[in-house]
């Protein structure tokens, strides 16, 4: 049993204890009133919570409901990736395996690209380097060239006045009175062949000239038989100056130019001439006068040579120069003929045989010289070649020279025996021609070189 010493003491502290207690009861019922009310909270809380989480459930049922469905697409979608995509991995190694492979020839591309483009950038500046020079010659070449064609332009027009002033006093300045007929190409004619003007008469239309070897010529308005024959040179040909002697048959004598020519040869020992219509039989007549010294040389026919004696229609241009025709058919084929057929003149003439006429020639003057034969008959020559073959009279001949006017059959056939020497075609139908005997034809060797 306890004894109480200070029984005092006891009741105060046992009366400070029970204050305390007192002092610590209040706040325990503090606490637990307002735990009681916290835990109405917390189970209204809870209670809204297993409401709302009950809600939420169903939410998170259905979402984990259609992720696990969505999860299957997934699934597959990220297998047939993975197919798809070890696939194109494949495809893409080997894509980079090329690209490596290629990347190595692109680089060694570039590699040789730069050293090329080295070089050629080294060749670029030394071409610059060129090109500089050579545009400081063309500036050079410019300004000459300036000055030149100054001094040109000066020269012609020096040129185009000496030129009038010769033209003047060649036709004594009276240049207009030559009417109809190409006044520049005649005096070029005559100038460049030391041919002179002696006189003319506009009123007669007649022209009288000299060439240089002196053989006097008269002319109308037409003068381009001359041209061909004294100032182009026609019918010079190398025999002419190989044979010794040689006589001359002149079928379509025309005015008597080349007949004159002909007897202007030394060598030359008769020229025998046959045209067919009187007016330009008479023209040749007239140039024979003018040289009587060569005209002793030359026998002149007023008929025709063909393949038999006949009376026949000759087609004739007044005033032209040799393009009388026995056949109709050239008045369609030849250029003057076809400017001036309206003044187309039908006129009757007549013809021989030829091979008569020639052989009876022969015979008659004992001739055993070269046989030159000249034959310009505007289209009737295939006639009288032909008549000449028939009779073995072309045999005797050494030359043949002339003009073809309408084709037919082909020279180089129909001259056997003969060689080539020129054929010079004018246009589709006409040309000119010259065939000497195989004998005669000397060929030199031909440089190469």
């Amino acid at each position: 049993m306890v004894s109480l010493k200070n029984p005092l003491n006891f009741i105060k502290k046992a009366n400070r204890t029970f204050n305390v207690y007192l002092g610590n009861y209040k706040r325990i019922d503090d606490f637990l009133n307002a735990y009681e009310r916290d835990q109405q909270k917390s189970d209204a809380f809870l209670n809204a919570f297993l409401d709302i989480y009950g809600e939420n459930q169903e939410k998170t049922n259905k979402f984990i409901e259609k992720y696990e469905h969505n999860q299957e697409k997934t699934d597959a979608f990220l297998n047939a990736f993975l197919d798809i995509y070890g696939e194109n991995q494949e495809k893409t190694n080997k894509f980079i395996e090329k690209y490596e492979h290629n990347q190595e020839k692109t680089d060694a591309f570039l590699n040789a690209f730069l050293d090329i483009y080295g070089e050629n950038q080294e060749k670029t500046n030394k071409f610059i380097e060129k090109y500089e020079h050579n545009q400081e010659k063309t500036n050079a070449f410019m300004d000459s060239y300036i000055s030149i064609r100054e001094n040109l332009k000066t020269a012609i027009d020096t040129f185009n006045q000496n030129y009038d002033i010769c033209k003047g006093y060649f036709f004594n300045g009276d240049e207009n009175s030559f009417e109809m007929m190409d006044t520049d190409q005649f005096f070029q004619m005559c100038f460049f062949n030391n041919i002179q003007l002696l006189s003319h008469s506009p009123s007669e239309n007649r022209i009288y000239l000299e060439t240089e070897e002196g053989i006097k010529l008269v002319t109308n308005n037409r003068f381009y038989t001359i041209g061909e024959i004294y100032a182009r040179d026609g019918y010079s040909v190398p025999q002419l100056y190989q044979f010794k002697e040689f006589v001359v048959f002149d079928i379509g004598m025309n005015r008597g130019y080349a007949a004159l020519k002909f007897a202007n040869y030394d060598s030359c020992k008769a020229v025998y001439g046959f045209e067919i219509n009187q007016d330009t039989y008479d023209f040749a007549i007239e140039n024979l006068d003018l040289n009587p010294e060569l005209a002793h040389k030359i026998k002149a026919y007023n008929f025709g040579l063909s393949d038999k004696d006949d009376e026949i229609d000759i087609y004739c241009l007044p005033g032209s120069d040799g393009i009388t025709t026995t056949e109709l058919e050239f008045t369609n084929v030849q250029a003057e003929w076809l400017k001036g057929k309206e003044q187309m003149k039908i006129k009757k003439a007549n013809v021989k045989e030829a091979s008569a006429i020639i052989l009876n020639i022969l015979k008659k003057g004992n001739i055993n010289s070269n046989i030159v034969l000249k034959i310009d008959t505007e289209g009737s020559e295939h006639k009288i070649l032909d008549n000449l073959i028939d009779k073995d009279v072309l045999d005797k001949v050494d030359l043949i020279m002339g003009e073809n006017h309408l084709l037919g059959e082909d020279l180089d056939e129909k001259l056997v025996g003969f060689k080539n020497i020129s054929k010079k075609f004018y246009t589709n139908d006409i040309y000119s021609f010259c065939y000497v005997k195989d004998e005669y034809f000397k060929k030199l060797p031909q440089a190469k070189f």
